[in-house]
């Protein structure tokens, strides 16, 4: 079990540093509109909004946050691939690390598993970029009904340094699309790779491992630590029955910044 507890922690190393590197691109690809909104808002006469640049700010933002949209889904694309690759990898590893052969081609996981888990992380992009236009045209019909001048729609929705607006809301909630979706995408397939593996490998178990919280640990994931479970049995503590950390299938609180892991586990390890 050392050494292929010694891969394990290694590769979820290597996994964190590139949730760590894609939720920063993703941050990235925010603060460019950010700057696009600051430049196109600058331009607005300071005591008036007419509806003339209603207009022309609406029809630029508008394009600004569809061209976010795209870049994000083209972002989150290739990581989600990354990820896919990876958690199927990690079983391969494990396994041959800790001295057991599997018969033929593991890592032939389903690519429409893959493709289902992209299209819900793309429309949670979707929706925030629907949610973050409703609150642009807001503010700019404010702007054009006298309710607000051009100085304070821009604060408003691109911020300041003591007030974030808008912008500090959709690079949050962005932020942890990346990280959830990433991490989602990751464990499901590895999940995927144990029940492959566990057809040619007779005892081969699932266990949970907690990895953390970054502000509070949920007790119910402390629990399932170190709880094995048959490759189709779901992980039971109290209340909570789920298949395995992130599990499409689990309710939102419990797959939000949870950073626990599935991973192999076979009895010939238990030393």
């Amino acid at each position: 079990m050392i050494e292929a507890k010694k891969e394990i922690i290694k590769l979820l190393k290597q996994k964190n540093k590139k949730v760590i590197t894609g939720t920063d691109a993703m941050r990235g690809i925010l603060t460019d509109l950010r700057k696009q909104t600051l430049d196109e808002l600058q331009g607005v006469s300071s005591d008036s909004y007419t509806a003339y640049y209603m207009k022309q700010n609406r029809a630029m933002l508008e394009k600004a946050l569809a061209d976010f949209e795209s870049k994000a889904k083209r972002e989150l694309d290739g990581r989600l691939t990354g990820m896919w690759d990876d958690g199927g990898d990690l079983v391969t590893k494990a396994v041959a690390t800790g001295g057991i052969s599997i018969g033929g081609q593991l890592h032939m996981l389903t690519q429409t598993l893959l493709e289902t888990l992209k299209d819900f992380a793309f429309t949670r992009i979707e929706s925030l970029t629907d949610a973050a236009w409703d609150k642009i045209s807001g503010e700019l019909s404010l702007g054009v009904l006298g309710q607000k001048t051009p100085y304070e729609v821009m604060q408003s929705i691109a911020g300041t340094l003591k007030d974030p607006g808008i912008f500090k809301n959709v690079s949050t909630r962005a932020e942890v699309i990346t990280e959830t979706e990433m991490g989602r995408v990751y464990s499901t397939a590895t999940m995927d790779g144990i029940k492959q593996a566990a057809k040619s490998v007779p005892g081969l178990l699932k266990e949970w491992w907690h990895a953390g919280h970054p502000k509070i640990p949920r007790y119910s994931h402390l629990l399932l630590h170190g709880q094995r479970q048959p490759v189709d049995e779901p992980f039971v503590t109290g209340s909570l029955v789920i298949d395995y950390p992130r599990d499409p299938k689990a309710a939102l609180e419990e797959v939000i910044h949870c950073g626990c892991e599935v991973v192999p586990w076979h009895p010939a390890w238990n030393v």
